[in-house]
């Protein structure tokens, strides 16, 4: 029998032909029809269709099913098609004693021998049933499925009544597995004589969505987390893919939907890449054994080139087995033929990939780990790729003992980290410390732990402390130690790194110098980044900054640190604005010859142009950066340089951007014991920044409640810029005092590390600003004054128009407005638009109260114009406010269409579109889930469409705008990270 479920529809195409050949046969036009298709193509499916439709033509059903057990049981299909006959025969026909019906051509000339007759001699009792019931002229339809294994005997019957078909009632629709006919002359003159023919293909995607909805739509079927998804068809992408593991083959798709029910999966995009890891093994179950009926050997075959899986040829497989290449060879073909393998430039594959995978989990663990084994052998014996080797003794669970395995592993590893594949690299790697001893061991770990930076810091860090107790060699033990600082760094630990640096120099000293040079000046370079410069770090440090002469014979990385530490010490004294920029770009210069190369510091030079207002050129090395992350394949990278690039779109006025940005910087948190790493910090003030701006409070501070950040907060870099921009949403709140102490301890932290440049925080302005609302006018002027003679001595023009923005809120009179034109005309030189608009604002205000009305409003104006660019909405709705003060004509905000959306409502209605649900979309925005709903409520409201699909529908206009937009960059990545210190 055909693998088929009776549940599917057939395909249109074929049902529709089917319906017209049995209307002829009911019209006294015989018809015979033959289904082909390789095995699980639906034969038995569109037969039953066809069963199913015969009444509707009048015709009465006559069916029978061959079996391979019973291939040599003569006239077993006869007799089932007589069974049905005798039935039909005793409900029209006289009995016995009562006449008989008048003679006829079929009963002169069916001479089909009849063993089962009641008597011996002729006569109409004996006569065989089929041809009596074709005297009476009734319509018959007959089905017979699996012709491919009828008895010879039955075969010859039904040629004789084929032959004869012309002007009967009667249609003979049968199916036949193609690759599976055996070479018999009876059968091969049969299949000829069907009128009609058709060839079974794969479904299309129309029908596999049908399928699939079916499938999925099952009573008692989980709907998962969100109930808003349940009635969604199935996506595009989840088709697509079931299509392409299966060949669009009925049984198949239903096979893999059964297991995908049982793993708790919906027809979705994040089921996509669970498909070709699910095995069905009832598949392997059903149709092993029907191919080794067929040709003996192809279970052992198809077990084999499943093993093999991109490395089986003809030949390859027969030395697997220990079969003759001819006779291997011979199935193979037949194999081909059967539509179960698929040759190509010598290489045997499996036509569907889901049989492939069934097949494989149906050998028993022992004998897969021993044709894994014996595989690589023969492989590395033939001088296959290492990849290829090494992609079968990672599948062998014991381990082999064999020389030449490290090396392999070694070799494939550092293949698959070229292409930007660490994940799979690290895997060989683990696999290779199995099987490895001695001094090849420690090159392992070292490997291991390197590739680890980009994924994992806190195993590389295991990893490199157990590669370093391994190397004897002192430059090598030098690179262990840098790269063990580095993933120290990430993980939040800097006095663990500082420490492993200073062991380092000391262990280098004398042996090694130009080993203890490169130490001792990345050691300079954290204590930089981290904020932690005393003046004994000072005085040690002041060497390692001087930048190499030319004609230095340094490598790459040690240019780069030297580099980036005297760009990054000129930032913190802020000094020399325009060397540190130019000792910055020399930096983004140098090459980058590893993954983990120099990845805790690799971002320093990005910020020391951003805090130099060198933002474009950042901007664009951001970007340049994160696509080398994911052209490497480095998790690691990827949120360090998302982390940069939300410091440099705030400062260049991107809210929407940076919030992005800063929520998938945070994802790793929790990697460190204290829940925290090196970034945590600088995202998390990424964070409230802009949740600030936008005016959502309560978020902002459940941001910091779900880090445990609302209280103390950790010393360490970028944490000084958490405790400004909370300081800042303290004041929001209503709570000046509080405020003002986290913008003080800001302060004390960067003095105490010597951070003087106030375009790094300009915690002075702000601290000014609140001191001035309780009253303390002289620390506030102290504060404004200092920092504006630090911004000037720096030259940043962000940092100045701050200064002075700050300067004009606090002085009187004339003086106030000089400072906030000023502040105006620095900033209009600069990237900074949000900052501009607000500046913009205060010289408005400060115009209005002036009675100087006209000048108020082009200023406000245009404020506003930037702060809906730059989407802050507190400070838009604060510059509309003013403007209507003004006497400016109230300009009626958009209530419908795209531009009637909000910032927020946008985000949240892009994220539907991509598919999140409710409780995603609240965690990545740090609202709740009501908050969501409410969001997407107006969505529908202003857009006047209907739910989600609604949605989508609306988007994918192109009168929409929004046709193609940009989704959020991390959008494919869900995460439900807010919660990550939740308890």
């Amino acid at each position: 029998m055909a693998c088929s479920s009776g549940t599917a529809p057939p395909p249109y195409g074929e049902g529709t032909r089917v319906h017209d050949i049995l209307k002829a046969a009911g019209a006294g036009r015989g018809q015979s029809i033959l289904i082909e298709g390789t095995a699980g193509m639906g034969r038995t499916r569109l037969l039953r269709h066809a069963m199913d439709q015969a009444g509707e033509h009048g015709l009465h059903l006559l069916s029978a099913r061959a079996r391979a057990s019973e291939q040599d049981v003569e006239y077993s299909i006869a007799q089932q098609l007589m069974a049905g006959a005798r039935t039909l025969l005793a409900d029209a026909l006289p009995g016995p004693d009562g006449p008989a019906a008048p003679p006829d051509p079929w009963e002169a000339h069916f001479n089909c021998p009849a063993p089962y007759a009641a008597h011996p001699s002729p006569g109409a009792a004996a006569v065989h049933p089929l041809a009596r019931l074709l005297s009476t002229g009734t319509p018959l339809m007959l089905a017979v499925d699996d012709l491919q294994w009828a008895d010879t005997a039955s075969l010859r019957c039904l040629g004789y009544l084929m032959a004869r078909l012309e002007n009967t009632p009667v249609a003979v629709v049968a199916t036949v597995a193609l690759g599976e006919t055996p070479g018999d002359p009876v059968l091969a003159e049969v299949l000829s004589s069907f009128r009609h023919r058709t060839l079974l293909r794969g479904l299309s995607a129309e029908d596999t969505a049908r399928i699939a909805a079916d499938a999925f739509a099952a009573p008692g079927l989980d709907p998962g987390p969100d109930p808003d998804a349940t009635d969604a068809a199935p996506d595009p992408r989840f088709v697509e893919a079931c299509r392409s593991a299966t060949g669009g083959s009925p049984y198949l798709l239903e096979a893999l939907f059964r297991v995908m029910r049982l793993h708790g999966l919906r027809p979705d995009a994040e089921a996509v890449d669970r498909i070709g890891d699910l095995a069905p093994v009832e598949v392997a179950d059903t149709l092993l054994p029907r191919y080794d009926r067929a040709y003996p050997g192809a279970a052992a075959v198809l077990q084999a080139i499943a093993v093999l899986d991109g490395s089986a040829t003809t030949a390859m497989t027969a030395r697997l087995l220990g079969l003759d290449p001819l006779g291997a060879a011979d199935v193979v073909d037949a194999l081909i033929r059967a539509g179960a393998l698929t040759g190509q430039d010598s290489i045997v594959r499996f036509a569907r990939p889901v049989l492939r995978t069934a097949v494989l989990a149906s050998v028993p663990p022992s004998r897969r780990d021993a044709l894994h084994a014996r595989a690589a052998e023969l492989l590395h014996e033939s001088g296959a790729p290492a990849e290829r080797v090494a992609a079968q003794l990672l599948r062998v669970r014991s381990t082999l003992g064999l020389h030449w395995t490290c090396a392999v592993l070694s070799t494939a590893a550092g293949e698959l980290i070229q292409r930007g594949d660490p994940d799979r690299a690290r895997a060989y790697l683990h696999r290779g410390l199995e099987e490895c001893q001695g001094a090849c061991r420690g090159k392992l770990l070292r490997a291991l732990g390197r590739i680890e930076l980009a994924a994992d810091p806190a195993a590389a860090v295991e990893h490199l402390r157990r590669a370093l107790a391994l190397e004897p060699d002192a430059a090598c033990r030098a690179d262990i130690r840098l790269c063990t600082a580095h993933a120290l760094q990430l993980l939040g630990r800097p006095e663990e790194a500082e420490r492993v640096l200073l062991e380092g120099v000391a262990e280098a000293r004398g042996a090694e110098e130009d080993a203890a040079d490169v130490l001792r000046a990345e050691r300079c370079l954290l204590r930089e980044l981290n904020h932690a410069v005393d003046a004994a770090v000072e005085a040690d440090c002041a060497g390692a900054a001087e930048a190499l002469p030319p004609a230095a014979t340094a490598t790459p990385g040690e240019r780069h640190t030297r580099l980036s530490l005297a760009a990054l010490r000129s930032s913190r004294r802020g000094e020399e604005r325009d060397r540190a920029v130019h000792q910055a770009r020399q930096a983004l210069q140098e090459e980058h010859v590893s993954l983990d190369w120099r990845i805790a510091t690799r971002t320093v030079p990005l910020q020391v142009l951003a805090r130099a207002d060198e933002l474009d050129l950042a901007l664009s090395e951001c970007r340049a950066l994160l696509d080398r992350a994911r052209a490497e394949g480095s998790r690691t990278l990827l949120t360090i340089a998302h982390s940069m690039r939300a410091e440099v779109r705030y400062r260049s006025g991107d809210i929407a951007g940076c919030l992005e940005d800063a929520r998938a910087a945070l994802e790793p948190a929790g990697s460190s014991p204290s829940g925290h790493w090196s970034r945590t910090g600088q995202a998390m003030a990424a964070v409230v920044a802009s949740l600030l701006e936008t005016g959502e409070l309560r978020e902002a501070n459940r941001a910091l409640s779900d880090f445990g950040l609302d209280a103390d907060v950790p010393e360490g870099a970028g944490f000084a810029a958490l405790l400004f921009h909370r300081g800042r949403l303290r004041v929001a709140c209503g709570h000046p005092q509080a405020g003002l102490a986290d913008l003080m301890e800001c302060g004390r932290r960067l003095g105490a590390a010597g951070q003087l440049n106030p375009s790094v925080l300009s915690w002075r302005s702000e601290a000014a600003l609140v001191h001035a609302a309780l009253g303390e006018r002289e620390a506030a002027l102290a504060l404004v004054e200092e920092e504006l003679a630090r911004a000037r001595r720096w030259g940043g023009r962000r940092a100045t128009g701050r200064a002075l923005r700050a300067a004009g809120l606090l002085a009187k009179g004339l003086g106030g407005e000089e400072a906030l034109r000023e502040a105006v005309e620095v900033l209009e030189e600069s990237a900074a638009r949000l900052d501009l608009a607000r500046a913009l604002t205060d010289l408005g205000i400060l115009m209005r109260k002036s009675s100087r009305l006209g000048e108020a409003r082009e200023h406000l104006r245009r404020a506003q114009s930037l702060a809906e660019q730059c989407g802050a909405a507190v400070l838009a709705q604060t510059a509309r406010q003013e403007l209507l003060a003004a006497g400016a004509r109230p300009r009626r905000p958009t209530e419908v269409g795209i531009d009637a959306l909000t910032p927020t409502e946008r985000r949240v209605a892009l994220m539907a579109v991509a598919k999140f649900t409710n409780r995603e979309i609240a965690a990545k925005m740090f609202v709740t889930q009501r908050t969501v709903e409410l969001h997407l409520s107006r969505v529908y409201r202003k857009l006047a469409v209907t739910g989600r699909s609604g949605l989508a529908e609306y988007f994918a206009r192109p009168e929409s705008g929004s046709a193609g937009a940009d989704l959020p960059e991390c959008a494919a990545e869900p995460a439900a990270w807010s919660g990550a210190r939740a308890g």
